[in-house]
């Protein structure tokens, strides 16, 4: 085509595109919206790629290297920036520590990184805190914890204060947000520290870790918070002989002229330390001159970390698929619309080429248009979204990033879309007879019988395919990013017989047509309408289809992977028991319990709880257990035999049952696993321990004795879940065994909520600052995001593709409406068709959506579980969201096209 004809098809089309404003409207939106959220996704991806100055600011701060102790004493292995991986390296068999390493450990650590770095330099110290308790006014927090000067600009880009004023008077503190919203406090908010509890510090400033914003952290000044705490926990120890730091760490500022290269970095190393220095990470070593990429076994590449891109490029192509499918059917219309246009122009001597370049010009026109609007839209709402993306994201963006090709890219992806969603009406346009233009009259073709073989041949080897890949491929190495040839079987399969479906679509629209003539004069016009009309048709429920296909699969595997969690759920006790871990006894023991039973009203009896213990010397115990099999799977801890009396049967076990509470006061072994006792009623004890020292002429001990006892067995499946037996505390001395006091179990009405678990663990922990409290709650299923915003999504599709068909129906066949209403036809005709063919679409691909959406979850479910030692998976449906998306949202799709259809249509004059 020439130059000329091209304009000329390009103007008709802006022309038609600009005269048709709501379908152009809709195209547009259709074009730019998956335009936008893919770029609204790129540049919130670009702009977390930090550059290598971003990323060192972000471990250095302002200053010129961060030197951590690793190991110091073992040689050591990093990657440039040491916080993208270390090491340290196992010595082999006789190997003699090296000059290095004997010095490491023998000097003190910041004697010996001063003595390795160019004099001059300044030593920061940057060592983290221990995770300890911090009050608010609902009780404890658990938090970080660590100092800094926060008015040293040697912190900034490590350490930011985004809010208040850095701390400088005594007992002044940082906090970041995610202390303050757990803990309830704002700024100017006081706290104690667990440990410090004379000690009342004052929150001056919010702080920020820029690449961690969800962190927990208190931030004190140097000097106030971690020798303080250090000092708490060994009363009594001079500072000198006590353990020191695992992880000192220091921020280093270089004097003027001076810098830190990779042979720096890597004799640090042979000292069991690491350093990230900035002239390092501007100026990377080549990959050869790194051995920790060569010897790390915990490298990975960061190539093969792109199943996150997978994961994106699949759903871009299925929403630009949608797009596609959706917009189809709108061009169709338009060219369906404008055949007595296109037909004069082949009857004035244009070709079918002609007549097609029209058409596709429109896409061309839209597909700009929409795409450079979805791009600016994408990039101006990330800009506007920018802090709470990056609240969500938990890290700050190193830079707001425009990346060009990137752009252009996405821009001509979704022109691509256009132009193949109007490349079919396209092409049909240009097939249509010149008569048939003119005259107005179309003709229905049959459905091709090759592609509905072809369709049903796709399904078929598709869905074989996925189930031979869950059961018969075997686990491997990634073949494509993370996804090994197991998974990929799966999903091809499914991928297969979807499409096998879409190229089904237009036969089932064809048989569900043929059911027409039994129904009334309303549904047999909207049947009859939907099957003659499959071109609109077909591609909407095909978009429906495959929305529902995405939701149901991610639905179906969540729902069953839910399920899974719930039976391997092993709970700590009974539902609502509250449970009181701690080791004290005596005096203190009963003040913790009358402590807790007061800030907890209607606790209900108290059961204390111990554990039987050998002790087989001084200072020497073992816990005792049944000999028998153990089910791993069904324990909560480690095998024992709890021991108490008929309370903690009833809290603990939850167990009433008179004969076993006459047996435990009869001092007989209770077992609740009748594999565990033999069969002359007898349990054994296993006792493990040999003794310490032997005197002249005593025999020692075995490592191992069997002590078989009386025991009563309470067969009862849920009880042997939290211990394999009980023994009451008075058959104790008879047997030369002790209890070990491990806590205390109440079972309330109703369990307490969290906000007073909080304040009763709070006062435990003052008491006892070992002390835990426990409330059983059951399994607690986690929100699915995806999968509540998949079915969002399918949800939306199945109301627009429907509502787009109909829409587009009542357009193409306004003449139709005209002739009903011209021959006395009932108003409620036009609702009635609009309804029903809206609600048809939507049950159609949401009923085929629904079946090909378990093909993949099923598949994947059962590729999960045939690995060794999993058990069998359990294909759970989500009936909920299926009843949704199959039933509900078909009727609303109708009903809500019914209601927006006018009744009486405007008579239109008609030429013979």
């Amino acid at each position: 085509m020439r130059l000329g004809a091209a304009k000329v098809a390009l103007r008709i089309a802006r022309r038609d595109a600009v005269r048709a404003k709501g379908r152009s409207a809709l195209i547009l939106a259709m074009v730019a919206l998956p335009v936008l959220g893919v770029t609204g996704a790129d540049v919130v991806h670009r702009s977390g790629q930090l550059t290598p100055a971003e990323r060192v600011e972000r471990v250095v701060g302002g200053a010129d290297a961060l030197v951590t102790g690793l190991n110091p004493g073992r040689t050591v292995e990093q990657a440039p920036i040491a916080e993208d991986g270390a090491f340290a390296v196992e010595p082999k068999p006789g190997q003699q520590p090296t000059a290095e390493q004997q010095r490491a450990a023998s000097t003190d650590p910041a004697a010996l990184v001063s003595s390795l770095l160019p004099p001059g330099s300044v030593l920061t110290p940057a060592r983290p805190g221990p995770e300890t308790g911090a009050t608010s006014p609902e009780g404890l927090v658990r938090t970080l914890t660590t100092e800094a000067d926060l008015a040293d600009p040697v912190w900034h880009g490590r350490l930011n204060v985004v809010e208040g004023r850095a701390p400088s008077a005594p007992h002044e503190l940082a906090a970041t947000r995610a202390f303050l919203d757990h803990a309830g406090l704002s700024l100017g908010g006081t706290t104690t520290v667990q440990g410090l509890e004379r000690t009342t510090f004052t929150v001056t400033a919010v702080v920020e870790h820029p690449d961690e914003l969800g962190r927990v952290e208190l931030v004190a000044r140097p000097g106030e918070l971690l020798d303080p705490l250090a000092a708490a926990a060994e009363p009594g120890r001079p500072a000198a002989e006590r353990a020191p730091d695992a992880r000192n760490a220091w921020l280093v500022h270089l004097p003027s002229g001076t810098s830190l290269d990779w042979a720096a970095v890597q004799q640090l190393n042979a000292y069991g330390y690491t350093l990230t220095a900035r002239s390092v990470a501007l100026d990377p070593p080549p990959y050869g001159a790194v051995p920790y990429y060569r010897d790390s076994a915990h490298y990975s590449d960061p190539a093969a970390g792109n199943s996150t891109k997978v994961v994106v490029a699949t759903v871009t192509g299925m929403a630009l698929l949608e797009v596609a499918l959706l917009a189809g059917p709108a061009f169709a219309v338009g060219a369906r619309r404008s055949r007595r246009q296109l037909a004069l122009l082949g009857a004035a001597g244009g070709s079918r080429a002609h007549v097609g370049a029209v058409v596709l010009g429109g896409g061309l026109v839209l597909g700009v248009t929409g795409a450079a609007l979805g791009v600016a839209l994408g990039t101006g709402l990330v800009a506007g979204l920018r802090p709470l993306i990056e609240r969500v994201g938990g890290a700050r963006f190193g830079h707001f990033a425009l990346p060009p090709l990137d752009l252009l890219a996405i821009a001509g992806i979704g022109l691509l879309t256009a132009l193949l969603a109007a490349a079919l009406p396209a092409w049909q346009a240009a097939r249509r007879s010149v008569t048939a233009g003119l005259t107005g009259r179309d003709t229905v073709r049959p459905p091709s019988r090759a592609v509905t073989l072809l369709g049903v041949a796709l399904i078929l080897g598709g869905g074989a395919l996925a189930m031979y890949g869950a059961g018969a491929v075997q686990h491997g190495g990634a073949v494509v990013s993370t996804y090994d040839a197991r998974t990929l079987t799966v999903l091809g399969g499914s991928v297969t017989a979807e499409l096998g479906l879409l190229a089904c679509t237009p036969v089932l629209v064809a048989v569900v047509g043929r059911a027409a003539k039994r129904l009334p004069l309303g549904p047999r016009l909207a049947l009859r309408d939907s099957a003659r009309h499959r071109s609109r048709t077909a591609p909407a429920v095909a978009a429906v289809m495959a929305a529902v296909a995405g939701a149901v699969a991610i639905g179906v595997y969540s729902t069953s992977t839910d399920a899974e969690n719930r039976r391997d759920y092993r709970p700590q006790a009974p539902y609502g028991a509250v449970q009181l871990v701690s080791h004290r006894d005596g005096a203190a023991a009963e003040q913790l319990r009358a402590e807790l039973e007061k800030q907890l009203t209607g606790l209900g009896p108290r059961a204390e709880l111990g554990q039987l213990i050998y002790k087989f010397c001084d200072n020497c115990a073992s816990n005792v257990q049944l000999k028998g099999p153990v089910d791993w799977h069904r324990l909560a801890e480690p095998p024992h035999i709890a021991t108490g009396d008929a309370a903690l049967l009833h809290n603990l076990f939850d167990v009433r049952d008179q004969a076993a509470e006459q047996a435990l006061a009869a001092g007989k072994l209770l077992v609740f696993d009748r594999s565990l006792v033999r069969a002359d009623g007898k349990a054994v004890l296993l006792l493990r321990g040999g003794g310490g020292p032997v005197q002249p002429g005593q025999v020692p001990k075995p490592d191992l004795q069997e002590v078989p006892v009386d025991a009563v067995v309470v067969d009862n499946p849920g009880a042997a879940r939290f211990a394999q037996g009980l023994l009451p505390t008075t058959a104790l001395a008879g047997l030369g065994l002790a209890a070990q006091p491990t806590g205390a179990v109440w079972r309330p009405a109703t369990p307490p909520d969290r906000k007073a678990q909080q304040r009763a663990e709070a006062a435990a922990i003052r008491l006892d600052r070992f002390a835990r409290l426990d409330v059983e709650r059951g399994y607690q299923p986690k929100s699915d995001a995806l999968t509540l915003a998949l079915s969002g999504f399918a949800g939306l599709v199945v109301l627009g593709a429907a509502g787009i068909a109909t829409g587009l129906a009542a357009a193409d066949s306004r003449q139709d409406q005209a002739t009903l209403a011209a021959v006395g036809a009932p108003p409620r005709i036009r609702r009635t068709m609009a309804g029903l063919q809206c609600a048809l679409i939507a049950l159609l691909g949401a009923v085929l959506g629904a079946a090909n959406g378990f093909v993949p979850a099923v598949g994947l479910l059962k590729s999960r579980a045939s690995g060794p030692g999993a058990q069998p998976p359990l294909i759970t449906a989500p009936w909920g969201e299926l009843l949704l998306v199959v039933l509900v949202l078909p009727v609303v799709a109708g009903l809500l096209a019914a209601l927006f259809t006018r009744s009486r249509v405007p008579l239109a004059r008609r030429l013979s």
